[in-house]
């Protein structure tokens, strides 16, 4: 009868699956710089990567991996919009649009000013 011997993480693999998942929980939360996120992300992943340590991925490493591939994935998303908006601010028939949206929101301020 072969018996399936459990044993607890070590150290080192516990240490950088926690790693892991800091890094992505900063990669998910960094999303105003999708350079940090992307860089947090990549960290989430190697770090999950590295607790391996020659055994399955534990939860925590699991968990951490997840949220550092989300964190790579909306770092190309928010660089993509800051891209297409620096594109389209370019654009002579958005100008227009943009300062009327920005006398819109002059007026809003002004009526909530206080005086």
């Amino acid at each position: 009868m072969e018996q399936n011997h459990l044993q607890p993480p070590d150290r080192k693999t516990a240490f950088f699956s926690m790693l892991s998942i800091t890094a992505g929980i900063l990669a998910l939360f960094a999303c105003m710089s999708p350079p940090l996120q992307l860089l947090c992300g990549a960290m989430a992943l190697m770090m999950a990567y590295i607790s391996k340590n020659r055994h399955s991925m534990s939860a925590p490493a699991i968990i951490g991996s997840l949220m550092g591939f989300w964190g790579i994935f909306c770092s190309f998303l928010v660089l993509g919009l800051y891209v297409m908006t620096i594109r389209m601010l370019d654009d002579p028939s958005y100008v227009a649009m943009h300062r009327e949206f920005m006398r819109q929101y002059q007026d809003l301020i002004n009526a909530f000013s206080f005086k």
